[in-house]
């Protein structure tokens, strides 16, 4: 076909000339650095040789102080400029106040390399040149009868001033080229790789000389520039150094077989040096793997110049991992010398510049996949990248589907593929785009893959693409038009799911059509027109049928199993081209996927299998033995009267967790940190919108994250595959956290009593969370309305794009214990003595005790839900948030102490039209007063004005404010309403902790403390190390003997003495009433001041307090002695 030769053409053209980036990417998994005083830390490396950062577990920037420390890297977003700070980075849950507080205030590296790539050129390091087609792919060039041979290249192995290497030149000689090499649990060796996946046409050989020792340490070499890229000094003097011990070692080497070509330079020197990467260690002193060049100054022996060069580490890991120091696998040796042969990075290599493109992970060498068994196993060469190398022919090796036709496609590693042209009236030198179908099996160098069955990739090698992507290496570097990925079974576009790419792999989808989901659509939007159906599996191959096929195939479909629960499934199938008639049995083969990928009736020792009573050709069978949370694979069968068998594709799926039965003693406690698949287990991740951005296992916080998202608002799922029986009450909590302060996360929790089905799920409640920023946090849902019932929890990331992070820890379920009152708080001589109501079902309770200071409690808040008191007209709220979509006010709850300053961003929507938001502030809770000018909204504006009234509120005493909005055509929307006010003062934390009984006598540590000061207890019950909701506190001072609390929702405080009830901070006005939990009225009154005096001499036992004010009836129970 000659479209498809004029690819090959243009493909062999481009591998003539390198440009961009050729290094391998960072170790794709958080590593555990050790600091100068012992302590460790969990770290990202990201990036490549190019440009690359260190980030802690949650996404702040690090760096190293002058004593070896990491740091945390701040950002000025109006200069552009890295901030380092003198604050030392530590763990998540090892954070005090102070370093928290420092977080909180960060530029999260997201954000920041966001903006620092737009501003900053990255220097691309890359090869020179690539090695001709003659050697790499003779026949390609020479025709099938071209000889055949092995082509030569130096390694040299080099020791640092201060660092040696821990392995010999035998032990290197072998790892590159030893038929079988699987020392450390390898595939094969170097040369094995090569001639494996070139079908023989390229068989390097190498040439190991060396060890010898350089005449700088490390850090010359490796030691980064301080441009803020990661760029390593000076990796080209450790080449020449080493090629000058080379030739003055071995006089008689002949250099000149190392020109394979001709062209009077050496196709490749490869430097293997001493140590670690820098890519798995992030010591700026490591030198990070790479392919480059010699520059303008070339050294020069036997009348050959060395130019390209390529270099990697001995060892893997880092120090201390693995525990004795090991060679490292040849994944990332094959990586760099595949860019010599002209192979592009698949991985996004300008990192956050145009959104971060998806890549094809562990399935390509040139993604994750050169980690693959920690690097000792790196997968096959995908079909593109042996069409680009020559080493898959057309006709022969790969064919195009177009016509009708039954294909049965034999693996990769066998050289075999099809594809679609998706342009097939291109014109002709301008390149192409095609869909390529690979079958890949997980043995051999796949071993390691994610998935097995028929693999399908678009690729877009399109002239114009070429010019764009490709020409700088980097086809998927825009997240928008990535120029190869994989066209997902499952129809989920993101890492989690890889197990899911495959066809019929995970969901059983057996056709890639113009309607299909996915269906087969090219980058213009115009149906391939080459329909792909009847998709199956067995024994190592695929068929399917082309356009319709041949041959009326008799097939057998194996269904998404449904009504999954903890020990029960229904099977499903469809068989095409058949009649019931004809069927003499129908059933489905059933195991767990540990045991066996493909389940049949053959196999008694491994599977499974039930006929069905009713022959049919949609057969169902329900089986109702299958044990909770693991993964079976399920198959049809039917036998046929001629006596075939016809088996379907093994369809794997997961039952349900077993029910959680909740109780008191027997609360359910849950986390993210096991994984199969891509899932966590025992839930179900679902991208909704489809835009690859979604939950992922954060493994070192040992928590399940969202992540940043460049171009959508989020709409992800995380589906709890449990059932839980509700007591009466239940409660969930869970733990969560998010990033920086410029940033608002919003959750919902939602609840099913249905199925686990995304439709069936109800809205219980919805969190937008903007404090405890980079701490853990414990956040509460009700769940007594479903008491009784079995349910299913859900949580639903809806965040805005160009947020921040989201973590989720642990989740828990309980059958909530009551809330005890304080009943005492007085002075018993010199100590204080406390007493509270006992809750039935507590083990224990919990006990605070602190002792006020002088000190203003200063808060700053994105405003949250609960601050908003008074709505009119439409306005969506949520934290931080107000959008006016009509005319229409909020007004804030009373802040006692007074608001100090405010802070917002107003933004604008809508065609036409001027609307105006203005702000009133209260002192004395009647007259109202403008604070600050007015906001005119006049003109579309989606980045928004700033709006500070801290001039117009410090001092003030301003206790409500009120944000009135007209309507004038255009909505608005105040964006992070931040608020600064005192409450009240500091409380010093003098002891907490667990308390048997339900009453304590508090010991003064020193004569006489109890005479003076202000003191305050809460107490709260537990079931074992559980413990819940705080009471409300009750308070002493010398001149007091009595309880004190704060009437919920107020700032009114309620004084319990022997023989009276004093209420203080109440309106004038407003009505008071003392009542008996049977509804007897003890007292009711007008507030003719601030407080108000109840008598109470006479009386006993709970009473409930009510104040009726302008803004609402509050209540609260009390005991009288």
């Amino acid at each position: 076909m000659k479209n498809f030769k004029r690819l090959l053409l243009a493909s062999a053209i481009a591998m003539g000339s390198a440009h961009g980036v050729n290094a391998i990417g960072a170790y794709p998994r958080p590593i555990v650095m050790r600091q100068p005083d012992g302590t460790t830390l969990l770290v990202r490396i990201q990036g490549d040789e190019n440009y690359h950062f260190v980030t802690t577990s949650d996404g702040f920037m690090l760096k190293k102080d002058r004593e070896g420390f990491f740091c945390y890297v701040d950002y000025d977003m109006k200069t552009g400029k890295r901030i380092p700070t003198r604050q030392r980075a530590h763990n998540i849950n090892e954070r005090n106040g102070a370093e928290r507080q420092v977080v909180a205030n960060l530029v999260a590296a997201q954000t920041m390399n966001a903006d620092f790539l737009k501003r900053t050129k990255i220097m691309r390091k890359a090869p020179a040149k690539t090695l001709d087609r003659k050697i790499v792919a003779p026949r390609r060039v020479k025709g099938q009868n071209a000889l055949l041979k092995e082509s030569q290249y130096l390694v040299i192995l080099v020791n640092f001033a201060d660092s040696t290497m821990r392995h010999s030149n035998d032990d290197f000689a072998r790892w590159l080229n030893e038929p079988g090499y699987n020392t450390n649990g390898g595939t094969g060796s170097v040369k094995d790789y090569f001639r494996d996946n070139s079908m023989g046409q390229f068989v390097p050989n190498f040439h190991v000389v060396g060890p010898y020792t350089l005449s700088e340490p490390t850090a010359y070499y490796g030691g980064n520039y301080s441009d803020t890229q990661g760029t390593d000094a000076n990796p080209r003097d450790m080449v020449r150094e080493a090629l000058e011990l080379a030739r003055k070692d071995n006089p008689q080497l002949d250099f000149s077989q190392f020109d394979n070509d001709g062209d009077g330079e050496m196709d490749n020197c490869y430097i293997i040096y001493a140590g670690y990467s820098e890519a798995s260690t992030a010591n700026d002193d490591d030198i990070w793997p790479h392919s480059w060049n010699m520059g303008t100054d070339k050294p020069e022996y036997d009348g050959i110049k060395v130019n390209n060069y390529s270099c990697s580490a001995e060892l893997v890991g880092m120090p201390g991992a693995p525990a004795v120091p090991s060679m490292d696998g040849i994944g990332t040796f094959t990586h760099e010398f595949g860019h010599v042969l002209g192979l592009k990075d698949m991985y996004d290599t300008d990192s956050y510049d145009n959104g971060v493109g998806l890549d094809p992970g562990d399935y390509s060498l040139y993604a994750s996949g050169s980690y693959n068994n920690e690097s000792r196993t790196p997968p096959c060469l995908m079909a593109f990248e042996r069409m680009q190398m020559g080493w898959m022919s057309e006709g022969a090796d790969i064919k195009e589907l177009r016509n009708p036709e039954d294909v049965t496609l034999e693996s990769i590693a066998n050289n075999k593929a099809r594809f679609i042209n998706a342009q097939p009236g291109r014109e002709a030198g301008t390149g192409m785009e095609c869909f390529i179908l690979e079958n890949r099996q997980k043995t051999g160098w796949d071993r390691y893959i994610p998935a097995h069955g028929l693999l399908i990739t678009h690729y877009d090698y399109t002239k114009e693409m070429q010019d764009k992507w490709w020409s700088v290496n980097g086809p998927n570097n825009s997240a928008q038009h990535r120029c190869m990925y994989i066209v997902p079974a499952d129809n989920i576009d993101d890492a989690n799911s890889r197990n899911g790419d495959t066809y019929p792999g995970t969901s059983g989808n057996t056709e890639f059509t113009d309607t299909s989901k996915p269906a087969a659509i090219g980058w213009n939007n115009e149906a391939l027109g080459v329909p792909v159906t009847n998709i199956n599996e067995g024994n190592g191959l695929v068929t399917f049928q082309v356009s319709g096929g041949t041959t009326k195939m008799k097939t057998a479909k194996t269904l998404t199993p449904v009504d999954v629960w903890d020990t029960r499934a229904t099977f499903k199938a469809e068989f095409g081209n058949v009649s019931a008639a004809d069927i003499k049995e129908a059933g489905f083969c059933w195991a767990l996927s540990t045991d066996t990928y493909e389940p049949s009736l053959d196999d008694k020792q491994h599977s499974s299998s039930a006929k069905v009573e009713n022959i049919s050709t949609s057969p169902s069978l329900t089986v109702t033995d299958l044990l909770p949370g693991v993964e079976y694979g399920v198959r049809a069968y039917m036998k046929l009267a001629d006596g075939q068998t016809i088996y379907g594709a093994t369809l794997p799926f997961s039952t349900e967790c077993a029910t959680a039965e909740i109780t008191v003693d027997n609360p359910f406690h849950g986390n993210f940190l096991s994984w199969t698949n891509g899932q966590p287990d025992c839930w179900r991740i679902i991208d909704n919108n489809g835009d690859g951005t979604t939950w992922v296992a954060d493994e070192s916080s040992g928590s399940i994250v969202y992540s940043f998202n460049y171009w959508n608002d989020a709409d992800d799922y995380l589906v709890c595959k449990r059932r839980f029986h509700v007591p009466e009450n239940g409660t969930l909590f869970f733990t969560r956290g998010v990033s920086e302060q410029t940033s608002i996360e919003n959750l919902e929790v939602l609840v099913s009593t249905k199925s686990s089905d995304i439709k069936d799920f109800n809205l219980v409640e919805r969190f937008s969370f903007a404090d405890f920023f980079a701490q853990q946090h414990i956040e509460e849902v009700d769940l007594s309305k479903y008491a009784g019932k079995d349910i299913y929890i859900a949580f639903r990331c809806c965040s805005d794009k160009m947020q921040g992070y989201l973590w989720l820890w642990d989740v828990m379920v309980t059958d909530k214990l009551k809330t005890p009152v304080i009943t005492k708080f007085e002075r018993n001589g010199t100590d204080l003595h406390a007493e509270w109501t006992p809750v039935e079902g507590a083990t224990g309770y919990y006990l605070y005790f602190g002792k006020e200071t002088d000190t203003v409690n200063e808060e700053a808040v994105f405003a949250p839900m609960s601050f908003y008191k008074d709505v009119t007209g439409d306005v969506e709220l949520s934290t931080g948030q107000l959008f006016f979509k009509s005319s229409g006010s909020v007004t804030l709850k009373e802040f006692e102490d007074g608001i100090e300053d405010c802070k917002f961003i107003v933004t604008t929507s809508g065609p036409f039209g001027t609307s105006e938001l203005t702000v009133e502030g209260t002192k004395d809770l009647r007259t109202w007063q403008t604070v600050g000018p007015k906001t005119m909204l006049s003109q579309y504006d989606s980045e928004g004005q700033e709006v500070d009234l801290s001039a117009y509120l410090d001092g003030k005493n301003y206790k409500k404010l009120r944000f009135n909005f007209k309507h004038g055509g255009r909505n608005g929307r105040v964006k992070y309403l931040t608020l600064f006010y005192n409450n009240g003062k500091v409380w010093k934390d003098l002891a907490a902790g667990g308390v048997s009984g339900t009453s304590i006598d508090i010991k003064e540590t020193q004569e006489g403390e109890f005479d003076k000061g202000r003191y305050k207890i809460w107490v709260a019950s537990g079931w074992q190390n559980i413990f819940y909701d705080e009471s409300e506190p009750a308070y002493y001072d010398k001149s007091a003997t009595s309880v004190s609390d704060v009437i919920d929702g107020t700032s009114v405080t309620l004084t319990n003495s022997m023989n009276e009830l004093r209420l203080d901070g109440i309106e004038p006005g407003c009505t008071v009433t003392l009542a008996s939990t049977t509804g007897a009225m003890l007292y009711t009154g007008k507030a003719s001041g601030t407080s108000l005096i109840i008598p109470t001499s006479g009386m006993k036992g709970v009473a409930i307090v009510s104040v009726a004010a302008e803004n609402g009836t509050f209540r609260t129970k009390t005991i009288i002695r």
